[in-house]
């Protein structure tokens, strides 16, 4: 057989979930099948059925052992065999029967649709559906069919009169046709829906041939063509991580477009962002032939940092991997200016040398105009280090927008010697804050010309970084093809950093930026309690824009958040008892449970009453990584960051605990800003929540749950 002749195999999204339901001894089975199946579909070896009844034609069965079957469409224009799906003869022959599987004639992808759906359920005519106008009363068949929505369905679609019906199709409809539909009902523009969901508009489309279906990014986001058994082991060895292999086109796109300057990509949580992040380093690591030249894949904390290195392994090659650098950009830093000899030490603010210096500073405070230290430490942060002025000439100049208390140049003139007393003493003691690192770093890059071997820099969680942090990236990768690719979403910012990329030479206006409004991992039902915590707050896109929270929806549903307040902490602590009990009893292993709290005290205190109480817990401290480990996960909300689990229960959640108390500045912006702060380190613990997410409190809760109690 010529390698011309050489069958190909594809793989479906719909195969891999059905093979990770099945027992682990048939799993063995599998795939030592498919890997014999992979080398020749043809051989005389495999046993194929017609399956006369199935819905779609040329569909067979492949015997794996006694009991179980797989399901093959071998189409006929094609030398193509694809692998639908494995489960129990008798299941499998089920599915055959109730699926089709066809290319769609707009969009060109390859669909599979359950044929039972299509039967359109009757309505109950009602006063109030007499006189609804149609949802999509303003949109044709064709505009319908444009979509992506199965022939079948496009009747029914355009039926229905209110977003709850809607609704009702989800598990009907493909995901990629109900996707589209739920977005322009929620009053995104039709073209681009279609730009983004229709790549084939326009042509024409060959319904039998597969192969050149298979080559569309619609039918990739459900279809993988397999190349070689590591990549099918990978597959198969984890096969829920579908993140892994399968990408949406809105994904696809990002992952492999040629951008002539920087990119921004958009996205509230669980919109796979980081997963995006993470194929595009890859995407563009495959594209470096210096064996000098790397990609540069940094983000805000360690912890982040490790768990994309542990997830890169999963995606890319040995060599791929060697092309991309992953680290946090506070080490980044470090590591930079200790190979250039630097005669300082970089120190945070809880540093005890630093505290002594700030004291020394504060001591020059005068008493008329009086300010409380907390507006120097603001002043400081937000207007003289961000700016890098040296000079009471530079402090006079400078604008102050965005501050709440203004300053007459009078006023500017007497509080200077505090912002100079600090940086004479911490001079002295040779002492840099980090951002003042930065600031020095972009000199050093800048006076010595040095050259830095990336081609890329890819930056993960960009919403916490500062201007500093973006002023260096810039310096440390010119304006080029594909220089930056900046990731992040103002809703999840939890530390007070904030940015805005057009005044650090990062230009993502316009095309430039992009949003991804499909949520992969929380049901809509928690995705729409996390939204809720910020509700009426304005968040940024971080370029200094307004950037709205209700522009993206999730694909699946569950059960309600449980929002409980008890009486007492003891009461508390037995009502998050009885739900593990409950969780355990249904099979969910404590491993994939994590208890989150706002401070350690908080989260030590309940696991310690736990532990009492005879469960097992595993802390996630900030130099842990989760692992295969037993027991129930807890986590700060800071540390939760990041990561994911099945069940989610965020405790503790009282006045004076979340938002925490604090000595609060008399400055109205700093106030709005630290309670956006704890709403979003609120609303980022929660969207870790996949399954199900349980919020207690005991005696006087949070003023952030009182819509929900």
């Amino acid at each position: 057989m010529t390698a011309v002749e050489m069958p190909k195999v594809a793989i479906a999204g719909d195969f891999l979930m059905s093979f990770a339901r099945i027992p682990k001894q048939q799993q063995k089975k599998v795939q030592e099948f498919i890997s014999k199946f992979r080398q020749n579909p043809t051989s005389s070896g495999i046993n194929y059925e017609k399956i006369r009844d199935a819905k779609s034609s040329n569909v067979h069965s492949v015997r794996i052992d006694q009991t179980y079957r797989g399901i093959v469409l071998k189409p006929e224009k094609s030398n193509l065999y694809m692998l639908m799906w494995v489960a129990h003869h008798d299941d499998a022959y089920d599915w055959a029967r109730r699926h089709d599987c066809l290319i769609h004639p707009s969009t060109g992808a390859i669909q599979i649709v359950e044929i039972s759906n299509v039967v359109e359920q009757p309505r109950v005519e009602t006063l109030e559906t007499q006189i609804q106008k149609a949802l999509f009363a303003d949109f044709t068949r064709e505009q319908i069919l444009a979509l992506g929505v199965p022939s079948d369905f496009v009747d029914a679609v355009l039926s229905l009169v209110s977003e709850r019906e809607l609704e009702s199709l989800e598990k009907k409809l493909p995901s990629e046709a109900y996707e589209p539909l739920y977005l322009l009902a929620a009053g995104e523009d039709f073209d681009e829906l279609v730009a983004t969901y229709n790549e084939s508009l326009g042509e024409t489309v060959d319904v039998t041939d597969f192969e050149a279906a298979l080559e569309r990014t619609s039918s990739q986001r459900n279809f993988r063509m397999v190349t070689d058994d590591l990549e099918l082991q990978k597959m198969l060895n984890a096969p829920l991580e579908k993140w892994r292999v399968f990408l949406h086109p809105s994904q696809r796109k990002l992952v492999t477009r040629e951008a002539k300057g920087p990119t921004r990509v958009l996205g509230g949580a669980g919109t796979g962002k980081t997963v995006v992040a993470m194929h595009r380093a890859v995407y563009l690591a495959q594209q470096i032939t210096d064996a000098k030249t790397k990609v540069l894949f940094t983000t805000f904390t360690r912890n982040l940092a490790s768990d994309i290195k542990a997830n890169l392994k999963k995606i890319a090659s040995e060599e791929q991997l060697a092309k991309i650098e992953v680290t946090n950009i506070d080490g980044w830093i470090s590591r930079f200016l200790k190979r250039f000899n630097y005669d300082y030490k970089v120190v945070y603010e809880e540093n005890s040398e630093r505290k002594q210096c700030w004291k020394y500073a504060i001591d020059q405070a005068p008493t008329e105009p009086f300010f409380p230290e907390s507006f120097y430490e603001e002043e400081w942060r937000h207007i003289v280090q961000p700016n890098a002025i040296k000079t009471k000439a530079d402090y006079f100049n400078v604008s102050r927008v965005g501050r709440g208390t203004p300053l007459s140049r009078i006023q500017r003139a007497k509080i200077w010697p505090v912002f100079d007393e600090f940086r004479n003493q911490m001079n002295r003691k040779r002492l840099r804050d980090m951002n003042d690192a930065m600031l020095d770093a972009i000199d050093i890059i800048k006076e010595q010309k040095v050259l830095l071997p990336y081609l890329s820099i890819i930056v993960d969680e960009a919403q916490d970084m500062g201007s500093q942090a973006f002023s260096l990236l810039r310096a440390i990768v010119p304006e080029q093809e594909n220089d930056l690719f900046i990731v992040g979403d103002g809703h999840q910012r939890i530390y007070r950093n904030k940015v805005v990329l057009g005044r650090c030479g990062i230009n993502v206006r316009g095309r430039r930026s992009q949003k991804l409004k499909i949520n992969y991992r929380t049901t809509e039902e928690t995705r729409r309690f996390a939204t809720s915590i910020l509700n009426n707050v304005q968040v940024d896109n971080l370029d200094g824009e307004f950037d709205k929270s209700t522009d993206y929806l999730s694909l699946f549903h569950g059960d309600l958040p449980i929002v409980k307040v008890l009486p007492s902490y003891e009461k508390e602590v037995d009502f998050v008892k009885q739900q593990l009990d409950l969780l355990l009893s249904n099979d969910v292993p404590l491993k994939d449970i994590c208890l989150v709290a706002r401070t350690n005290y908080v989260r030590d205190s309940y696991a310690k009453s736990l532990n009492d109480k005879g469960v097992d817990t595993y802390a996630l401290s900030a130099d842990s990584s989760d692992s295969e480990k037993a027991g129930l996960r807890v986590a700060t909300m800071h540390r939760v960051k990041g990561l994911e689990f099945k069940y989610i229960f965020i405790v503790g959640v009282n006045k004076d605990v979340v938002p925490l108390k604090k000595a609060l500045t008399e400055d109205p912006v700093e106030r709005r800003d630290y309670d956006f702060n704890e709403r979003a380190l609120l609303h980022v613990a929660a969207t870790r929540a996949i399954k199900g997410l349980y919020v207690t409190a005991s005696n006087n809760p949070s003023q952030y749950l009182s819509d929900f109690i």
